[in-house]
């Protein structure tokens, strides 16, 4: 059975199709490349399934080659549901985003700070973090945005937002008692 028959299993919402798939198959490159290439898939269904088990991978600290990043992250805009979107910012804490992905990478998640969903704005923000944290040039960028959401967001939003600042309080403080950029 292929992993697209195998993703088809999922209704949705109930993960244990998916944690079962992460049982059955080894996290190999090729399960990694095979998930990337599901993202762009048509049926949302299958994009959040791909999405999920990525991100689960990422969590478990699955090293990701960068042509599989770089596969991933150009097919940022073939996502059609918020929660494929979701999935995507969360797992940015745990990947070394690529250099050639930075600016693809700064597109979806500034587009995602006006999403509808509150809970998708709130991890792009943590997304617009992560950028910043490994791509320094987008730091003026991020600290602006922070800025404007400080302003604009939900009180929801703003707690994450707020706890970013915090994050970005404690790397100021390592790096030489504040003095750098984090």
């Amino acid at each position: 059975m292929s992993i697209r028959n195998e993703l088809e299993q999922f209704d949705g919402k109930h993960t244990d199709v998916l944690k079962g798939i992460l049982s059955r198959h080894r996290p190999t490159n090729s399960l990694v490349k095979s998930l990337v290439t599901l993202v762009a898939d048509k049926e949302p269904k299958i994009q959040t399934a791909a999405t999920w088990l990525l991100k689960r991978l990422a969590e478990n600290h699955v090293h990701f080659k960068p042509e599989h990043l770089m596969a991933l992250f150009g097919s940022l805009s073939d996502l059609t549901h918020w929660i494929s979107k979701l999935h995507v910012c969360q797992m940015l804490q745990y990947v070394a985003i690529p250099k050639d992905s930075d600016r693809t990478l700064a597109w979806f998640l500034d587009r995602n700070l006006w999403d509808e969903n509150r809970f998708l704005r709130a991890w792009s923000y943590s997304g617009l973090y992560e950028l910043a944290r490994q791509h320094k040039k987008y730091i003026p960028y991020v600290l602006e945005e922070l800025e404007r959401g400080e302003a604009d967001q939900p009180a929801s939003v703003k707690v994450r937002i707020r706890n970013i600042r915090k994050a970005i309080n404690k790397c100021r403080e390592r790096i030489d008692g504040g003095a750098a950029s984090f």
